[in-house]
């Protein structure tokens, strides 16, 4: 593994390496983004927060927003293997929005980066409403990635309010047990707006990331998108992932 680009700034130390073809982010040596250009899919979490989008209905461009852009290999994904119409990214570290930018190459007109607080900028957007909603914001306190918006009912309204009908909230957890108090798995009042989800897992990381929407979601809904999805069947033996129905 090379390291290509290396800077510590306000005491943060930020790091690009290679490995292969693969391009991974650092900051203060916690992975926050991989991405290989030519192989797309990273065979460990980032697949998992596109996923679930496949369970949609592709009559027409989806509009999509990404909370921590982190280097942007989700964005890439959803891009690469979604019929997109608008992906735009929140961001707060804009270190990591010009790494971004100049070694994860999201230069492409269907990506939009925004440097703001996602959470404010979740809370008081009056824009157009999303077809996807990816939660992947995390900070870092002594090298272990910490959750910034709890997932309580509040945020979810928040997130909720800000979807297209029938469409997914999809959140990226470290931990069963956090990903466990999810506000949709014990709120009453949340399960009536989001209540079906998925849970997805890979062997390679202690992610858990789940799906929620108010339109019926099943597992086998992914497997049977990626077996008709010609790039993605093609690249199948890459993914290592395993997904599950909740039950309520």
């Amino acid at each position: 593994m090379a390291i290509i680009w290396q800077e510590t700034r306000d005491g943060i130390c930020y790091q690009v390496r290679t490995a292969g073809k693969t391009i991974r982010l650092y900051t203060d040596n916690v992975l926050h983004s991989q991405y290989n250009p030519a192989r797309k899919l990273t065979g460990s979490v980032w697949d998992l927060l596109f996923l679930p989008a496949l369970c949609l209905s592709q009559d027409k461009p989806l509009r999509v927003l990404v909370l921590g852009v982190g280097g942007g290999a989700v964005m890439h994904m959803m891009n690469d293997f979604c019929q997109c119409e608008k992906i735009i990214g929140l961001e707060l570290n804009p270190t990591h929005i010009e790494i971004a930018k100049k070694y994860f190459l999201l230069s492409n007109k269907v990506f939009e980066l925004i440097e703001t607080d996602a959470i404010a900028w979740v809370e008081n957007y009056q824009g157009e409403k999303f077809d996807v909603i990816i939660d992947d914001l995390f900070y870092e306190e002594k090298g272990e990635p910490i959750k910034v918006a709890a997932p309580n009912a509040t945020w979810f309204y928040y997130l909720y309010s800000q979807l297209k009908p029938k469409g997914l909230v999809v959140m990226n957890f470290v931990g069963r047990h956090s990903a466990m108090s999810s506000s949709p798995l014990h709120d009453e009042n949340v399960q009536k707006l989001l209540p079906y989800g998925l849970h997805l897992t890979t062997p390679f990381y202690d992610n858990h990331v789940l799906a929620f929407s108010s339109q019926l979601l099943h597992s086998r809904s992914i497997r049977k998108a990626i077996n008709q999805h010609e790039t993605l069947n093609a690249l199948k033996q890459n993914l290592r992932f395993a997904c599950r129905n909740f039950s309520r």
